[in-house]
């Protein structure tokens, strides 16, 4: 009867940590003759690090990683990158900030790997987080814009996020319309929230993927770079080094 009475007021105030655990944590408090207000205690910081962790791992779920990836196996031992500066770009200051991240280098040398592991740092610490390639971002944007709810997506995916991460810019040439798309994103971000872009192309060949249109580059430009940290990767793809290392990429060029 006390079972049913407890669980029905778990449900009421919505404490199902508590609900699971009080037992348990009864006996414990007898047998090492807790106060009432430490037992009382104990249930409560219980529930709040259930709480924390169920919102940690919707946030990672919300993020849309395809896969979770760390700083810590990162092998910074093979790359350029300076890992104090990495360090301290995953204290997310920069978000605190509004500034931007723009991670650039060739296909394979980390960009997504470093952008992907500041977002999970971004996510644990309870920070709002949307990880999504160019091609993806393209083809969503235009889809709401077709359904005439391009500010709907603008409101729900864009602006409600603190830390958005583009990955892969520079791979698809945009067209006129979608080139807008991509400034109005930017301009909506600029000095609000921040932005990680990874891309394996430099500044001077931007014009050529936003439309050869020098006017809306040049603005698009001039917003991310205003507030930024700008890291050059410099080196070999991994995964060709790999595959060279294995001797794969040698038997299938013979």
């Amino acid at each position: 009867m006390l079972h049913d009475q407890i669980q029905e007021h778990c449900k009421v105030f919505k404490l199902p940590r508590v609900l699971e655990h009080y037992q348990s944590i009864s006996a414990t408090a007898a047998k090492d003759k807790l106060s009432y207000s430490k037992y009382l205690l104990k249930l409560f910081e219980l529930e709040k690090e259930g709480r924390i962790k169920s919102s940690k791992d919707m946030l990672l779920k919300m993020a849309g990683f395809p896969k979770v990836k760390t700083l810590d196996m990162f092998d910074y031992k093979s790359s350029s990158v300076n890992q104090v500066q990495i360090n301290e770009i995953a204290t997310l200051q920069f978000i605190e900030q509004t500034q931007n991240i723009l991670f650039f280098g060739p296909s394979g040398v980390g960009k997504t790997h470093l952008a992907q592991s500041i977002g999970y740092v971004a996510t644990q610490k309870r920070i709002r987080t949307k990880f999504i390639t160019m091609n993806d971002l393209l083809f969503q944007l235009e889809a709401a814009q077709s359904q005439g709810k391009l500010e709907n997506y603008f409101s729900r995916i864009i602006k409600s996020v603190k830390l958005l991460i583009i990955d892969e810019f520079g791979y698809i040439k945009l067209n006129e319309n979608q080139a807008n798309l991509f400034f109005q994103i930017v301009n909506k971000r600029y000095e609000s929230s921040s932005i990680i872009i990874t891309s394996n192309l430099t500044f001077t060949k931007w014009k050529e993927i936003l439309n050869n249109d020098e006017a809306l580059t040049t603005a698009i430009l001039d917003r991310l770079i205003h507030h930024s940290h700008i890291i050059n990767i410099q080196g070999e793809s991994y995964r060709l080094k790999q595959k060279k290392k294995e001797g794969i990429l040698e038997i299938s060029c013979s």
